[in-house]
């Protein structure tokens, strides 16, 4: 993927509005929880790039 899609995504979710971005960091926490508790490291990946697009540390 390039690097301005990322950033066009990552400018997306940051325009959502409050209640929504909430539930979507709730989701994207939640499943970074899970993909750590997977053998499979591409589960960590996809977890961590989400949380990366949503600005989660």
């Amino acid at each position: 993927m390039n690097g301005w899609m990322l950033r066009l995504i990552a400018l997306i979710l940051g325009a959502l509005s409050g209640p929504l971005k909430e539930e979507l960091i709730k989701f994207a926490k939640t499943f970074r929880e899970q993909a750590r508790q997977t053998k499979n490291p591409y589960d960590d990946f996809a977890a961590d790039i989400i949380c990366w697009l949503l600005g989660i540390p």
